[in-house]
């Protein structure tokens, strides 16, 4: 038996509410595969993405709790 079989039969065996989740997961499944560069973010779609390195700084929270808390 193949895994499309499988599936199908599975799929057989639920009520129709759970099918038609399982074609909404299948349809987003086939959106993700068609463009899978919608994912990783841009400067234009992700405004935080122009903003990544602009700390040089590396220990910005360096005794961060005894500033906040005291010693």
């Amino acid at each position: 038996m193949t895994t499309k079989q499988a599936i199908f039969e599975a799929i057989e065996q639920l009520p129709e509410q759970h099918q038609e989740d399982v074609l909404r997961y299948v349809q987003q499944l086939a959106r993700t595969q068609k463009s899978p560069t919608t994912n990783s973010p841009t400067g234009s779609s992700d405004p935080l993405a122009n903003f990544i390195g602009a700390v040089s700084h590396g220990s910005l929270a360096a005794n961060l709790d005894s500033e906040l808390y005291g010693d």
